[in-house]
């Protein structure tokens, strides 16, 4: 069965709380989001199980993806790829221009992952982690500032570019 992605109605949100918490692990401060940042929930489904969740924030440019969830047991099989292929294709259709995408400067694996997916380094949003009482660590780094991240909607698609940039350089190996 094909991988849904749809906006969740109102009445599901209590229902990916827990999900979410996955990107946003402190649920007083995802639930401000939700109520001050976010304008779309979107629900992500296989077979009609939840496997992920994103929210983003549509109404200004650039357009900013808030949090982004897949389901642990579904990581590393291509579904958070999907989703921001999606999601790129969405902001297409509205019309924007940019996406950005922040996450923590310790979220090793997050900082790959949205530069694989064609999003580019743009700024720090120092001390933004501020209201974690507790300390948190990932890899022994203690999370402390969001490192935002930013994709042209309109400029040639990552594939694309980074082939151009393969054959023009001998140091690269051709991606597999």
């Amino acid at each position: 069965m094909p991988i849904t992605i749809r906006e969740a109605h109102d009445d599901e949100i209590e229902k990916l709380i827990p999900l979410l918490r996955e990107a946003e692990p402190l649920e007083r401060a995802l639930r401000w989001s939700l109520a001050n940042l976010v304008d779309a929930v979107y629900r992500i489904d296989d077979a009609q199980k939840l496997i992920g969740v994103v929210t983003l924030q549509w109404r200004d440019e650039p357009a900013e993806i808030i949090d982004l969830a897949v389901h642990a047991d579904r990581r590393g099989q291509g579904i958070g790829k999907k989703i921001i292929a999606w999601l790129l294709d969405e902001g297409r259709r509205r019309r924007k221009h940019e996406i950005l995408v922040g996450t923590a400067n310790s979220s090793i694996d997050n900082i790959a992952f949205y530069q694989k997916c064609g999003f580019r380094i743009d700024h720090v949003r120092k001390d933004y982690f501020w209201y974690y009482e507790d300390p948190l660590f990932e890899h022994g780094i203690r999370v402390r500032d969001m490192l935002v991240f930013r994709v042209d909607l309109h400029a040639e698609p990552f594939e694309a570019q980074q082939r151009l940039r393969v054959v023009a350089s001998p140091h690269f190996k051709q991606p597999s």
